[in-house]
This record gives C-alpha cells, sequence and structure tokens, in this order.
C-alpha cells in the first residue's frame, strides 16, 4: 500500500518527534495507557473509621472498624449522621509526594438486610451538601449486601489535603445500616 507524501511527511513527524515516553503528548492514546496503567498498578490503602474523628481527621488506614451508612425509606439517609464521614482532609495524602486520590474499592463488612443497595460516594472541599447538589458524586450499586467482595468504584480523582469523602446509603428499609471499608489510589499529578 502507498501512502500519499502528505501522510508520510506527518508520519515522520509524530517518529521523529522528542517525548518523554508515554508521557510526552497529554491526551494522546499513550498518555491515557499511561494514565490507566498508574491506575492499575499502584499502592492501594485502606481505611476503616478513626477512632475518635475530628472535624479534618475521619478515617484511619490502621482501623479494624468499618464506616456505618444509614438509609432512608427507599432513599438516601436524610437524618443527622446518616451519611458515614469517610475521609477528612487531614488523611491525604499517606504517601509523601503524592498529590490526588480517588476511592478505587469498597469492601462490605455487615448490612442489616440482603436488599439491593446504593451507595453514593460524595467528595468536595465545602460540605456534602453543596458537593452533592454541584454532583460530584459516583454512585455504586451492592446487589445482596455483597459481603466480603471488594467493589470497584468510578469516581473523578480528588486532591489530597483539600477534598473530603462521604458515604450515603439507599435501601427499601427505612433506617437499614450498611458497614464497609474504602480502599483508595493516590497520585503523583
Amino acid at each position: 500500500m502507498k501512502y500519499s507524501s502528505s501522510v508520510e511527511e506527518h508520519t515522520r513527524k509524530i517518529d521523529s518527534a522528542a517525548v518523554d515516553g508515554l508521557l510526552g503528548t497529554a491526551d494522546s492514546l499513550a498518555y491515557r495507557v499511561q494514565e490507566i496503567e498508574n491506575h492499575l498498578h499502584n499502592s492501594e490503602r485502606w481505611f476503616g473509621k478513626k477512632a475518635v474523628p475530628t472535624a479534618t481527621d475521619w478515617g484511619d488506614e490502621a482501623s479494624l472498624t468499618p464506616y456505618r451508612a444509614i438509609s432512608g425509606n427507599g432513599d438516601f439517609g436524610s437524618d443527622p449522621n446518616d451519611e458515614a464521614q469517610v475521609l477528612g482532609t487531614d488523611d491525604t495524602p499517606t504517601v509523601a509526594g503524592m498529590v490526588s486520590f480517588d476511592i478505587h474499592r469498597i469492601m462490605i463488612t455487615a448490612a442489616s438486610n440482603a436488599n439491593d443497595w446504593v451507595l453514593r460516594v460524595i467528595h468536595g472541599d465545602g460540605t456534602m451538601a453543596d458537593a452533592e447538589a454541584a454532583g460530584h458524586y459516583s454512585d455504586v450499586m451492592v446487589q445482596d449486601a455483597r459481603k466480603g467482595s471488594p467493589i470497584e468504584v468510578l469516581m473523578h480523582r480528588t486532591e489530597c489535603a483539600m477534598c473530603k469523602i462521604w458515604i450515603r446509603a439507599k435501601n427499601a428499609a427505612n433506617n437499614a445500616t450498611i458497614d464497609f471499608f474504602v480502599g483508595i489510589h493516590e497520585y503523583e499529578g
């Protein structure tokens, strides 16, 4: 197959461009593959509820106490403290030099019933209500309260030391409870 001189010319420009490996051109396919690689081959830190939370420190990497979220009646729990305060601004970074993070997985440890659940992972630097109203959340479906199997979470990266994470729960039963731990990934950029 013979290519036009225009195609050959562009190919030579690309092949001879000075780049820094896969990180050379932002938003190129190679750049995006590197981002996926960073996500899949990364250190994961698991958090549970801090024994004595403060205004900015809610999670503890060494904790064996799960977080708890409480549902409303076929809706997300809306009573005071129904949401789980998961990570405060003092909880990240856990690794020096990291500037952003995301919740990677959630592991359910107990649920008050086997009905299906929706867990809403909310992230923001202000209040939970403001972050949720702005659409800064991801919903995760949990079928039969899948105890013991980590559930993947898709969410935007957020800034370490700036962002807070809350999780709200939705179940068909009012005041149903679900207990869980969260695993995070941190990133240099």
